[in-house]
């Protein structure tokens, strides 16, 4: 039996950074974790994987040329497959290729992050984007559950999720009238890394971290928001004096640490004041005294280390990920500063401001997400359904 994800990203990288634990977790265990990356079926542009990253792992791309190629692959194969792709038209015939093989399926919607199909994907869109929103999200779902319904696709056998609102609405009688979704149960969140937890008695303090989220992201620009090389450059000044301001302030060495999207030359280019590493969040957020950012699910990370944050707004990034950066701050209350703003900082009075919303992260986090005893891991509860399936795969 292989135990594998199905992946269509350009980052292989990035999707293991996120769910890292799970993945060791998994090759250690079962001797191999598979991820099939099928990126190269349907782009011009090769996938490209550094595999020192997933060196000593027991981790095994198989990379398909072709949907012929990937059909053989499944066919001869039983395997226990995580399945997070879209409902959308573009992995329809994934979904069917997945389907005719009888394969179990479990998804999970555990990234500790924030999100409004609104936001996402209506308020801060044009006319077009909203159509295409429409036919491309609601009419796909649409479209899925005829296909279930005639058979030709499987449903997705279980569905984990850690936010306790949305558990609670997608166990509605609605929810399990759409059909996609066999069986839903709720989980730990798994995304945050905390490295230094249990191998430190306490970390250090020596650090202010920066965790970007690129000016150029491509969320961003996918909404229609233009932003031109001035824009740029003015936003990476911007940022420079406020980190040189906050390092004046508090004396603490400045650390950036880039989103895996962001052009390291440019950022060297322009912040050459600061260290600047990609890959080293978890690192550098444990060992912080204060914590920076704009929109970035690495902040959950800090607020379980119960470090200092301040949330940083810039204009220049546009609505849409201001708005996105108002989630946190709804749920959490973070400091916000402008940085776009000539900001006149006391050192004593921000301390005591901020140390004053580090106590209620305890109280927030068991409010939004399942942090109860008997609430299972996602590794505890995907080794117990590969063990039913290895029993039922056994008796066949």
């Amino acid at each position: 039996m292989i135990i594998a994800e199905i992946n269509v990203g350009p980052s292989i990288e990035k999707k293991y950074f996120l769910q890292n634990e799970l993945y060791d977790f998994l090759g250690k265990k079962y001797k191999k974790f598979y991820f099939i990356n099928t990126y190269n079926i349907r782009n011009k542009k090769k996938l490209k994987i550094n595999y020192q990253f997933f060196k000593k792992k027991n981790i095994i791309h198989f990379n398909p040329k072709s949907f012929s190629e990937l059909n053989i692959f499944l066919s001869k194969n039983n395997i226990f497959l995580i399945n997070n792709l879209s409902f959308g038209f573009r992995n329809i015939y994934l979904h069917y290729l997945v389907s005719r093989k009888n394969i179990f399926q479990i998804s999970f919607s555990n990234i500790l992050q924030f999100n409004s199909y609104k936001v996402e994907n209506w308020t801060h869109v044009n006319l077009i984007k909203k159509i295409k929103f429409y036919y491309s999200k609601r009419f796909s779902l649409f479209v899925y559950r005829i296909l279930i319904i005639l058979r030709l696709i499987n449903q997705i056998d279980i569905l984990c999720i850690s936010q306790k609102d949305i558990y609670k609405n997608y166990k509605s009688s609605y929810n399990k009238k759409t059909l996609l979704i066999k069986k839903y149960k709720e989980i730990k969140s798994t995304s945050v890394k905390l490295p230094f937890v249990n191998t430190q008695k306490k970390p250090y303090e020596k650090y202010i971290t920066f965790i970007d989220t690129g000016i150029l992201h491509m969320d961003i620009l996918r909404r229609g928001h233009i932003i031109n090389k001035k824009m740029v450059n003015d936003y990476l000044s911007y940022l420079k004096t406020y980190l040189l301001n906050l390092n004046k302030l508090f004396r603490k060495k400045i650390v950036i640490c880039l989103h895996p999207s962001s052009n390291y030359n440019l950022y060297k280019k322009k912040l050459c004041d600061f260290e600047i590493y990609k890959y080293k969040t978890e690192k550098y957020i444990s060992n912080s005294f204060l914590v920076l950012f704009h929109d970035s699910t690495a902040i959950f990370s800090a607020i379980l280390l119960k470090k200092k944050i301040i949330s940083l707004k810039s204009n220049i990034m546009g609505n849409y990920l201001n708005a996105r950066r108002l989630f946190y701050i709804k749920k959490f209350f973070f400091e916000e500063h402008n940085i776009e703003q000539n900001l006149k900082l006391n050192r004593k009075k921000l301390t005591i401001q901020l140390n004053k919303k580090v106590k209620n992260y305890e109280k927030i986090i068991k409010k939004i997400y399942f942090s109860e005893k008997n609430s299972l891991s996602i590794q505890k509860i995907m080794d117990n359904e590969i063990q039913k399936y290895k029993i039922m795969l056994d008796k066949y």
